[in-house]
């Protein structure tokens, strides 16, 4: 029975975000259209709650309710500033992946999830010092390859894999 109310709730928050956007399209409302990524914070949050509502196996509920959650977040941080600085704000996406694997293996600790979260957020790091601060940083990309080993191989002494 819970999905019959998940997909009822659902179905009224498309209908009403539907409309209110109809609205504003046809000038009855008006700066409605900046907070569209609140949407995506509700799926995002709607996600992680079914993660929680069920048995806790669907790791894939956890990982996208994360991602979208903060995907949301992002976007709204950009419709207030500006979208131009996605060129140089790009890493940040492979910084959201990690911080969704990281949710995973915090919550599973699991040695797998938190390889692919300590790689993304190294890439994101590294990429982010390289193509958003400076090109001079690049040697700065060994240091932070050398730490996520030490953090790597010391999840793997204490979680004994």
């Amino acid at each position: 029975m819970r999905s019959k109310g998940t997909l009822f709730f659902l179905a009224v928050m498309f209908i009403i975000v539907g409309i209110v956007l109809t609205m504003e399209n046809l000038y009855v409302f008006k700066g409605f259209s900046v907070h569209w990524p609140i949407f995506l914070a509700i799926v995002g949050c709607g996600f992680v709650m079914l993660f929680y509502r069920k048995s806790r196996d669907d790791v894939v509920l956890l990982w996208l309710g994360t991602f979208v959650l903060l995907l949301g977040a992002f976007f709204y941080y950009l419709n207030y500033t500006s979208w131009e600085s996605l060129e140089n704000l790009w890493p940040v996406f492979l910084g959201l992946i990690g911080i969704s694997f990281l949710s995973i293996g915090i919550i599973k600790k699991n040695l797998i999830f938190n390889i692919f979260a300590i790689s993304f957020i190294a890439l994101y790091l590294i990429f982010t010092m390289v193509f958003s601060l400076s090109t001079r940083l690049w040697p700065m990309s060994f240091v932070i390859f050398g730490t996520a080993l030490l953090v790597l191989e010391y999840l793997r002494r204490n979680m004994k894999l």
